[in-house]
């Protein structure tokens, strides 16, 4: 076996590499030279690269890193605002409820006049509520998104497409989380009205349903009502919240995927 580097020849020299290397085998049979090109033996085969892994693999877009960053900063300050202002509507609304339930219960007979609220404005609450604990864990998506965006295999096509995603789903569940919240508001300010009016028609008060030692009287505006439409509020704040940061990523997908100037 004979080794080494070889010469090119004169045709082939300006594409080969100066340390480049061919192996020559010779059959002892019948004495015929075999030449073999070493890919092995070459400092400049795309094999052996004295760069690390790192520095090759493709860097990500800064507008990328830019966008990431911001909505993982927006997401994290969204969702410590929802989940503290929906724990606290939640709070509220179940205090609410078991008092009215207490009250009914020791005056069965006059269950409708001593409820604090109409059940419509508990359901349309508690709906809003549920929509946003959904917005909640969908913030927690979006915070992990950006996680995704920084692990550099995202172009700006498909970090956009992502966003708008994210932003489109979000602002449908804090849309319809703040409508369920304000119909139960408007339902609850309605009875309330319709007692203060009663009320006022009755010339005191308050209004004395019934006669004798079993007569109940009723109060024109419980301090429960005053709760319940302050854990509404707190539950349409936490979807504002949640909407108006959303909102505000729109910004960087224009800016990663602008709109196209051609007629």
């Amino acid at each position: 076996i004979v080794g080494g580097p070889s010469a090119p020849s004169a045709s082939s020299a300006a594409s080969l590499a100066a340390a480049s290397s061919f192996i020559h085998l010779r059959n002892p049979a019948t004495g015929r030279l075999t030449t073999y090109y070493s890919l092995y033996a070459s400092s400049s085969s795309p094999y052996s690269s004295d760069e690390p892994r790192g520095s090759r693999q493709k860097q990500t877009d800064s507008l990328i890193i830019d966008t990431a960053y911001t909505m993982r900063r927006l997401s994290w300050f969204s969702w410590w605002a929802q989940v503290i202002l929906t724990t606290i509507s939640s709070v509220i609304l179940l205090f609410a409820r078991s008092i009215g339930a207490a009250a009914a219960e020791s005056n069965s007979g006059s269950a409708m006049i001593q409820g604090t609220a109409p059940p419509a404005g508990f359901l349309l609450g508690g709906i809003g509520i549920v929509l946003s604990i959904a917005s909640i864990f969908w913030t927690w998506g979006k915070a992990r998104l950006s996680n995704r965006l920084l692990g550099g295999r995202t172009s700006r096509i498909q970090g956009a497409n992502l966003l708008r995603r994210a932003i489109t789903v979000g602002s449908a569940l804090n849309l319809a989380g703040m409508l369920a919240t304000l119909l139960g508001t408007f339902v609850i300010i309605g009875g309330l009205a319709t007692k203060v009016l009663t009320a006022g028609l009755g010339g005191g008060g308050a209004v004395v349903m019934g006669g004798g030692p079993n007569a109940v009287a009723l109060q024109t505006v419980q301090p429960l009502d005053i709760l319940i439409i302050q854990a509404n509020a707190n539950t349409l704040l936490s979807h504002f919240v949640s909407l108006f940061l959303t909102l505000f990523l729109t910004r960087f997908v224009m800016r990663m995927d602008p709109p196209s100037t051609e007629d």
